[in-house]
C-alpha cells in the first residue's frame, strides 16, 4: 500500500525559514488581494458590517466597495493599506495576515494558551539549566547531595 504524504499537517520540529524572495517575486499585490478575501469569506459577519464596524473603530470612512476592492486579485493597484490589516483582522476575528507575515519573515505565532505553554516550556528549561549548574557548584564544593 503507498502511503501518501500529508501535507496539511504542520511538523512542530520543523525550523521555520524566511522566505528568500527571488527577482521580480517581491510584489505580494496579488496575495494580499487574495488573502483580504480569505478573511472577508471566514468572517462571521457579511462586508457591509465589517465596513461599518471599521469606519466606526478607525474614525473614517469605509465602505462595503472598498473591501470589494481590496480582496479582488484583478483590482492589485487597491491593495488594503497596511495600517488597516490589524483593525481587518480584529473585525474579522482572523490571525491571516499575521501568520502570512510571520511566515514569510521565517517565524511561528502562538496565541493564547498556547503563546502561555510555548513560555511555561522556555522558562521550565531555563530552571532545568540553573539546576543543572547548582548541582555542578555543589559538587565542586565538595557538597554532594
Amino acid at each position: 500500500m503507498r502511503r501518501v504524504k500529508d501535507t496539511q499537517t504542520l511538523d512542530i520540529f520543523e525550523v521555520p525559514a524566511p522566505v528568500v524572495p527571488m527577482p521580480g517575486s517581491g510584489n505580494y499585490a496579488a496575495q494580499v488581494s487574495e488573502l483580504v478575501g480569505l478573511v472577508l469569506k471566514d468572517c462571521p459577519v457579511d462586508r457591509y458590517e465589517v465596513a461599518a464596524q471599521m469606519s466606526r473603530f478607525s474614525g473614517d470612512d469605509v465602505s462595503k466597495h472598498m473591501l470589494d476592492a481590496w480582496s479582488s486579485p484583478a483590482r492589485s493597484d487597491h491593495n488594503i493599506p497596511f495600517y488597516r490589516i490589524p483593525l481587518l483582522e480584529e473585525v474579522c476575528q482572523s490571525h491571516v495576515f499575521t501568520d502570512w507575515i510571520v511566515h514569510l519573515r521565517g517565524g511561528r505565532v502562538a496565541y493564547g494558551r498556547e503563546a502561555l505553554a510555548a513560555e511555561y516550556g522556555k522558562l521550565s528549561r531555563v530552571q532545568e539549566r540553573v539546576n543543572a549548574d547548582l548541582r555542578k557548584l555543589k559538587k565542586l564544593m565538595g557538597e554532594e547531595e
